[in-house]
């Protein structure tokens, strides 16, 4: 007879995962599968995933049974094991950062424009001149235009075409140093 802890055995059952954290892992590989799931196709294209996972993938868009995208869901799964799940994981920071970085730049733009819209006439030149240190990569038109821009939102009583037409410059203008810095990341 032999027990576990006789003869070493013990040490053996040690250096492998306990049923408990292969479970994990799984559980883990499972939710990952399901948030590439969650992407848009496009987004999906994106990813660093086998043709295999882009099937099943296209697959479970097409399932409306709620067993057979349960199951089809399990096979993501499985195939998830065969995947570089860092590699994936990796991409969809990447992603979620990106959209992170849009949505602050939208709020930066719209607290822009709320804040030359709603001050006095008095403080006006001296918000413009923050503005355009704030954004150095704006181009010169866009500095001339700001002036005009303002006093035509500001003026306007009807639907907000100056407001929104505002908001659109300032959306470029802040847009323009960040795809140049990613140009020149792509280009290192």
């Amino acid at each position: 007879k032999r027990y576990q802890w006789q003869d070493g055995a013990l040490r053996e059952d040690a250096d492998s995962p306990s049923r408990s954290e292969k479970k994990r892992r799984s559980s883990a590989l499972q939710e990952l599968g399901e948030k590439l799931a969650a992407l848009p196709p496009a987004a999906q294209d994106d990813m660093p995933i086998s043709p295999d996972m882009r099937e099943a993938l296209a697959l479970l868009a097409r399932i409306t049974d709620r067993e057979g995208r349960r199951r089809q869901m399990q096979f993501i799964g499985r195939l998830m094991r065969e995947e570089d799940a860092d590699a994936i994981r990796e991409a969809l920071a990447a992603r979620s950062a990106g959209h992170q970085a849009d949505t602050a730049r939208f709020h930066r733009a719209e607290q822009w424009r709320d804040r030359l819209l709603r001050e006095p006439d008095a403080t006006l030149p001296g918000l413009l001149s923050a503005l355009r240190e704030a954004l150095p990569a704006a181009d010169e038109t866009l500095r001339e235009r700001l002036p005009d821009l303002v006093a035509r939102a500001r003026a306007e009583q009807g639907a907000p075409h100056a407001r929104r037409e505002l908001f659109r410059q300032l959306m470029q203008a802040m847009s323009a140093p960040s795809e140049a810095g990613a140009e020149k990341n792509k280009k290192v």
